[in-house]
This record gives C-alpha cells, structure tokens and sequence, in this order.
C-alpha cells in the first residue's frame, strides 16, 4: 500500500503557513471543534483575532475569543484569513472562497484530539505490516481509497486529500454498507449527548426494540436524560458508566464532549466501568443487540476485548469513530480481526475532517 501514497516535496507544515499570513486570522466556528482549532493556534503560537458563526448563536466568545456574525465581520475586516472551525471541510471551502473578503482558508489535517503532530514516512514503514494486513482486509475499493486519502492528508498536511470520498450524506446509520431494519437494538458506547441515538431514531423511523446508551460523563449523562425525557422516549436504558475491558475503575480525563480514558493522567476523575459483555449480559439484552456504535477517543481496542461473546456470538454490526490517531486505527482493526475474523471491514467518512474516518465491520 505505501507505494499508493503520495507524498509531496518540501511539505510547508499548516501551523508555518497561518503564521506566515499576514492577514487578521478568524475561525470559523464556535463548538467543540472549534475549540481544538483555538488549542492548536496556542500552542503554535498563531495570533487569532476572533471567531465567527453564519447563523444565530447565543454564544458570544470561544474561551476568550469574541465571536462575531459573519456579516459584521465582512463590514469591519476588508481581508481577512479563515481556519475552518467546523466538521466539514468541504463545504466550507466552497462556501468561504465566494467571499471576497476572505483571503485564505486553512482546513486542518491534524487537530482533533491533541494530535498535531504530522505522521512521517518512517512511521508508514514501522507500521507498514499492519497498515498492510488492514488496507488488503478492506472490503471493496471505496474503502482502500478512503484509507490511503486519510494518510495522505496526514503526511503532507492537507486536508484536501481526503475531499473525494465524503459524502454528506454518509452517516453513522446511512450508508452503503448496510441497511438498518425495523426492530433494532443499538448499543451506543461514549453516547454523549445523545446526538448519535437521536440520528438512529429517525433512520429507523421509531421502529427500533430498544437503545442501551453508555456515557460516563456525569454533566452528559445529566443532559442525555433530561432529552429523553423530553422527547418522551420509550425503551432506552442509560448506564453513567464506561465500557472497558473489565470491571473496574478508570482515570477519565478531558472536556465534557472529549472525554477519554487515560490511566496515565494525574488529572481525572475516577468513573466506573464495565465490560459490555458483562453488562449486557446483567440487563439480559446479549441477544438482542444489532448494532454497536462506539465513539471514544482513547481506549477502543479495551472497549472491543470486553464485547468478546458478543461480536463472537452476535456478532453485531459495529460503526467505530476509529482514526483520532492512526495508531489507534490499527489498533481497532487487529483487535476487531483477532476476536471474529468472519467481519468484512469497511472505511467511510461520515464527517468532512479526515478524522472523520469511520470504520464499519458487518
């Protein structure tokens, strides 16, 4: 596979060339991608003078930041440069370059989650046995592009690489590679605030048996409550707990919507955490699950080794948020492919970052 990518000469890093613009720089943008975006300007020591939104928020600052109305802004600023801010690049790239008064938008290949740094060449070769085995185990081609577009936005730093191969319309439930049904069970690990059960809902059209939601944030778990309470749902059950590899507890550290185990953190909270296999087995539902959706930015391979029985026994289709590192990408992959190598493994992008890679096993 490593002779597919393309790798460019003289590779600018991204954080060089904003720092290079001579332009007021703005990003577009006030949530949590936004705020990774601000995090990754500080630490490269790139001058931000604001944020702005396209549409009416109640927000008025991004930490310290004002945010502004995309329309007072083009009056106060004749030029001005943009880092996108928002979940889809490709979009934005269309929509800003129509504005005259933006010079230049900067997409950022790598920003989510603290990764900042470019992977190298020599990384691809360390890991070229497994980026190999991974890249041959995919399931159609849509898939090996998918992947090789990943790399070769992370290793030349644009983000552009991987433009052709999203579609909007590709999400977590809609897609190409499989179909949901009328009478599913969805077990959503790292729930959130919800946004990924509300999406299952109205795919199925209310049609599904049951959810089992976990999410051990106690301020997300507080709200994913109080909305389904509002939306008067039936037949979901909320565990405030994290999936792991066994019973026990974890160090979680990180921001309400980026949260993550870390054993190695001195600055956590110690949450509970259970393995899937246990638990399903305690609310008697191991033979009910369907579909598995699992987005956490660390720890996936644990998650994956306590679902053992049921990807052996069940074996559900599983959607994994899976490139916020690319080691961790490997990682899924192997752990997914030693338990039950009888799943065929797909790669789609269901949001217009490159860590939007998702992988789909079926």
């Amino acid at each position: 596979m490593l002779g597919k990518i393309r790798v460019e000469e003289d590779i600018t890093p991204m954080h060089i060339k904003i720092r290079q613009d001579s332009n007021p720089i703005f990003i577009w943008g006030c949530g949590a991608l936004a705020i990774q975006v601000y995090e990754f300007c500080r630490k490269y020591e790139i001058g931000v003078t604001g944020s702005f939104v396209n549409i009416k928020v109640s927000q008025n600052c991004l930490d310290d930041l004002p945010v502004y109305d995309l329309k007072d802004l083009i009056c106060q600023y004749p030029k001005f440069s943009v880092i996108v801010g928002i979940a889809d690049y490709v979009y934005a790239q269309d929509y800003l370059k129509k504005i005259e008064n933006i010079e230049n938008v900067y997409c950022l290949s790598s920003v989510c989650c603290g990764v900042t740094d470019l992977i190298t060449y020599d990384y691809m070769e360390d890991n070229k046995q497994t980026i190999n085995a991974l890249y041959h185990a995919l399931a159609d081609e849509k898939s090996k592009a998918c992947l090789i577009a990943y790399f070769e936005s992370r290793i030349n730093d644009r983000a552009e690489y991987m433009f052709p191969y999203y579609d909007k319309g590709t999400s977590y439930y809609r897609n190409d590679v499989f179909k949901l049904g009328t009478d599913e069970t969805l077990l959503d690990c790292g729930a959130c605030v919800g946004d990924a059960i509300w999406s299952f809902i109205d795919e199925v059209e209310g049609t599904y048996q049951s959810v089992l939601a976990m999410e051990p944030d106690k301020d997300n778990y507080a709200v994913l409550l109080k909305e389904i309470q509002r939306r008067n749902l039936n037949n979901i059950i909320i565990k405030k707990v994290c999936a792991y590899n066994k019973n026990t507890y974890v160090r979680f550290g990180g921001k309400m919507q980026r949260g993550e185990v870390d054993n190695t953190n001195s600055e956590y909270e110690l949450y509970e955490a259970v393995a899937i296999d246990d638990l399903c087995e305690e609310l008697g539902m191991i033979e009910d699950i369907s579909i598995v959706k699992i987005n956490f930015l660390s720890a996936v391979p644990e998650i994956i080794e306590g679902a053992r029985k049921l990807l052996l026994d069940r074996k559900p289709r599983l959607v994994i948020r899976a490139a916020y590192s690319e080691d961790e990408l490997l990682k899924i992959y192997s752990s997914i492919k030693n338990i039950n190598p009888t799943y065929q493994i797909y790669l789609r992008y269901t949001l217009g970052v490159p860590q939007g890679l998702t992988l789909m096993a079926v």
